[in-house]
This record gives structure tokens, sequence and C-alpha cells, in this order.
């Protein structure tokens, strides 16, 4: 049953209210925070009415449980790495929230990444979900309506500590609001950078050199470029074995995944899969605009033409990067931190190879603009019922306070192995902005030959630093895994053509289109996006392969507009 307009506004308005309060605390009485003052809680007591006295229920947004409390959760195996010893099951970021903050985790379950959200629906539907678990935004929306989880306004006003509640503004409310429904929280934004889903071209610059040939200006270069990777044996070894543009079967996805399609579509100002801005500044969705019609003829000429793989269909995204790895794929899309992406054997097997990454480029007059995604697409979730629904965000708070504002360097990356022992944390997050100012941070140091300092850094532009001046040392022992570690962050971080350069292009030249979405979902997107995603991708996938023409383009508009996404449209906008 709809709600009407009135309840909305009311509901919004309490809401703003919070979160306003939320941005109050941040600022009141600062000489007397530290890092770990607790945000008090006034309540008044019964004995002291009489005199006009109150008590303060101080409460310490770090304090440890004693005796210390269980809490199952939910993973995602993301390939993480350990130590010898350790798993994801008991490792020292585990040991380190039991002997620090007084909580025991345990997994109750662990798939691989992208099994996950599978797996959250089938928990979902059954009824059973671990007492804390990450969730999209269909997912948070289903769990409210099923009443399966805690409200946790009470629990963020009392016990988020400073640098917790500077975050979860720090977009201005945007991902609280769409964490909330009728003025209550429900979830622990998890907040992220919009620009995990901007796109970027990824190039092999050695074989750019080799074929005399120079970055791309124009859509016109990128198509050359990629052609003459496909065609003219760009590794040198007599054998038609190379790929120009890199593309797998998942080509539009639900979850915020980048998709490696995506940026290739931004160059003819499309956005599959994504809600952007119309003339009139409603909400509409990307994958039925008109300005698909001519990135998905163009994909077609050239997989007709061999520039793409010819078993794209049907290989996932890593058997592209396995073609990354194995030399014989030389120009992709992917978002600025692809070095981190499975992709580091590429100069383990081959030293002279050279990833650079540029910005996207445009295919007509009008510049090309990368899409800048939402704040928050995961939230955090406690289960109902569970005794100390605060956990998630003392959790949170612990991940800011002993990975951001005073970091633990050993509880950060072995600088050796490369192993990244924060991956083992959970309810993180950082600022929206967080790897463009990072990136700002080792440059400057950089630049002015300024070494690294543990005292004077964060735990990540310490190691950022630290890692490119060991790769720029020494760039051809590769074998060394301290040094392909540090290649990781020299091309994400460190060169003029690292990945977070190309972001601060964007932010420094207005190329970012912002989403239109400011819901995690809608009561329709709940119910269908996922088939009508599946319909999106079956489409694409027809017309690259040269099945069909692009009149299914029109048929599946028609569709999609039958099939609910009128309704969707509808509900977004409201």
């Amino acid at each position: 049953m709809k709600r009407s307009k009135t309840a909305r506004s009311v509901s919004l308005l309490l809401l703003a209210c919070l979160i306003a309060s939320l941005l109050s605390a941040c600022s009141d009485n600062n000489e007397e925070k530290s890092a770990t003052a607790a945000p008090s809680a006034s309540q008044p007591s019964g004995s002291n009415e009489a005199a006009g006295t109150e008590t303060e229920e101080v409460v310490d947004p770090l304090g440890k449980y004693e005796p210390a409390i269980q809490l199952s959760i939910s993973r995602a195996d993301e390939g993480f790495k350990f130590e010898p010893g350790q798993s994801i099951d008991k490792n020292l970021v585990y040991d380190f929230y039991e002997s620090d903050l007084g909580v025991k985790l345990t997994n109750e379950w662990v798939v691989p990444k992208e099994q996950y959200e599978g797996k959250v629906n089938v928990a979902i539907s059954s009824g059973s979900i671990p007492d804390l678990v990450m969730v999209n935004g269909t997912q948070l929306k289903s769990l409210i309506e099923a009443d399966m989880i805690e409200d946790l306004t009470e629990a963020i006003g009392k016990y988020a500590s400073e640098a917790t509640r500077e975050k979860l503004n720090s977009d201005g409310g945007l991902a609280l609001n769409a964490a909330s429904v009728d003025g209550k929280i429900y979830a622990v934004p998890a907040m992220t950078q919009g620009y995990w889903e901007s796109s970027m071209i990824w190039v092999r610059q050695d074989w750019l050199d080799k074929l005399g040939l120079q970055p791309p200006k124009t859509m016109d270069d990128v198509i050359n470029i990629a052609t003459a990777f496909a065609k003219n044996d760009p590794d040198g070894n007599n054998v038609d074995d190379t790929y120009g543009l890199g593309l797998s079967k998942e080509l539009v996805s639900s979850s915020g995944v980048q998709s490696n399609l995506f940026g290739f579509m931004n160059s003819y100002h499309a956005y599959p899969g994504k809600w952007i801005k119309d003339g009139s500044g409603n909400a509409v969705y990307g994958s039925v605009q008109p300005e698909m019609r001519e990135p998905l003829l163009k994909l077609a000429e050239l997989y007709k033409s061999g520039v793409i793989d010819k078993e794209f269909g049907v290989k996932d995204i890593s058997k592209m990067k396995e073609a990354i790895v194995a030399g014989k794929l030389g120009l992709f899309y992917n978002m600025f931190a692809a070095p981190f992406d499975g992709i580091k054997d590429m100069i383990v097997n081959n030293p002279d190879a050279v990833l650079n990454a540029y910005p996207i480029v445009s295919f007509d007059d009008a510049p090309a603009k990368t899409y800048l995604g939402p704040t928050a697409i995961n939230y955090w979730v406690v289960k109902k019922g569970y005794k100390n629904p605060e956990v998630v965000v003392k959790l949170a708070n612990f991940f800011q306070e002993h990975w951001l504002v005073h970091p633990k360097l050993e509880y950060s990356t072995n600088q050796e192995t490369g192993i990244m022992y924060s991956q083992y944390s959970i309810v993180g997050f950082d600022s929206p902005m967080a790897h463009i100012i990072e990136h700002d941070a080792v440059k400057a140091a950089f630049d002015a030959n300024i070494q690294p300092d543990e005292k004077t850094m964060t735990a990540n532009v310490f190691g950022y630093l630290r890692g490119i001046y060991r790769y720029a040392e020494d760039p051809k022992n590769t074998k060394d895994p301290e040094v392909a570690t540090s290649w990781i962050y020299y091309h994400t971080f460190g060169t003029p053509h690292s990945g977070t350069s190309v972001l601060k292009h964007y932010f420094d030249n207005d190329l970012l289109t912002p989403t239109a979405l400011k819901v995690a979902s809608t009561p329709t997107m709940t119910e269908k996006m996922s088939t009508l995603i599946k319909m999106e991708n079956v489409m694409m996938t027809k017309i690259i392969l040269g099945e069909v023409g692009i009149e299914e383009f029109d048929k599946y508009v028609a569709n999609w507009k039958k099939q609910g996404g009128d309704q969707i449209t509808q509900e977004v906008n409201e």
C-alpha cells in the first residue's frame, strides 16, 4: 500500500532532523573531545528531577564488551591472501576485535564474491540471516518490509564516534537517507566513493610504442588502437593471438560492480544500468535511452572484425583478467584501482609490460563524462532480536579509530608480501573523496622527494608512498613480491597515468555524470529489477554477437517499460 505524500514528507522531515543532530554533534564541545571521546545521551533521572538536575549516561564508542559477545557474520571471499596458519575464520584482525573490543566474530557462511548476492537472497527467503550481514539496496528494502532487522536510529545517535559521524554525514546525509524508511535508520551505510563506478581506459603503453601509436584522444583513436592490437601482432610472437578490446559476459550488473563495457558506452554518452537525469531534471534509466544504439552497433562491428574475443559471451570477468595477465589483451575499460584487481602477474610474467590509464574520450564534439555513482551501495544490518544491535556502530567506530584516525600499521598491510590485513576488517568505510585525497598527498610527497613517515602520514599514504619509492628504484625486478606489490601502488597512485590521476582529471574538469538515484531501492525495483537486468544483458549480448539487429534494442525498450520499468521510473522520481 502506498504512503501519501504528506506521510512521506513528515518522515523525511524527521530524518532530516536526525541527520542534522548527527552533524551538530560533530561540532559541539570541541574542546572536550578526543578521538575516543563519547557522545553522550542525556536522560532525566527521577531522583534528581525535583532539584532540576540531570544525570548523563556517558557511553564509550569504543567500549569493550566484557565478557565478550558472540557475533555471527557473512563474508564474501574476495581472494584474500593470508599468512601461514591464518584464514578467513581465524586471523590477526579477528583476534584484534576480540581482544580490544570484546567481539568474537564467527563466519556463519563464506562464499565467493560473485555468489554473495545470491546467498544473501537465499538467506532472506529462508527467514534466517546472520547477526550482522552486508546487503545491497534491494535486499535492505526486503528486510525492512519483512521486519527482519533492527531499527538502528537510537544506536547511531547514541554510540557513533566523532569520526564515524563525520564520515556518515560527509555526503550531506544521502547515504543515511537511502538506509532509512519512515524516519528510521535501519542500516549503517557502507560509505563508499561514487567514483568506483567511474571508468577509464587502461592500455598497454609498450604496445602503443611498439606499433608507433599515440594515446587515445578520440573514439576513432580507440577503435584504431584496438584494431591494431588485434591485427598487428603487438607482442611480436608472429601468432594471431591478441585482442584489442576487453569484454566479458557481465555487461550490466545490479550490484554496482564495474562493467568492462561501461567506459566504452560513456564515450557515446550512454549509461547502461545507471539512473541519470534527463534534460528536464527527471531520473531516467540509461539503458533505455537512444544513446545506447550507436555504441551497440560499433561493438557489433568490432566483434565481427575480430577485435573482441569471439567467446566473450560465455567468459566471465576472471577469464578477461587471465588474458590481461597472459599478455593477450591490450586495451580495456575499468575503474581507477584496476592494478589491484588481480592483474599484477602481468608484470611478473613480463617486466617490460607497461599499463597506463587515460581518460575516456568522446565520439563527437561533446565532452565524454564518466559516471559518478552513489555514496553507498551496500549496507550493514543487524538481525531482529539481536541483544546488542549497537555493535554495528561500535564496529564502525573501531575501524575509524584503528585504521584511519590512529592507524595501527600492524593491522594494515605486510609491505614485504603485499598481504592486506585491513581487508579482513568489517564495517569499514572512508570519505567519498578518500583516494583522491591520498593521491594528492602521495604525489606531493613523491614530487618533493619526501620519504615515507609513519608518524606524520596515514597508514595508506605511508604504505603507498613507500611502495612507489620501492618500485621506482628497481622496476624490472618484478619476481620480487614486494616490487610486484609496489607496482600496484605505483600505477594506482603514483604515475602521471595512474588511476587516481585520471580520477582527479575528471573532478577538476567537471567530467562526471552523477547518479540521479536518491534511494536504495523502490518496491517495484525490489520485485522486478533483477529480471529486467537479465533481459538487458541478453539483448546487448545478442546484438554484439550479430545474432540480431539493432531493432532488438527497440523491442527491449518496449518490453522494459511494460514489465515494470515505467513503474520503477515513477517510484524513483516520487
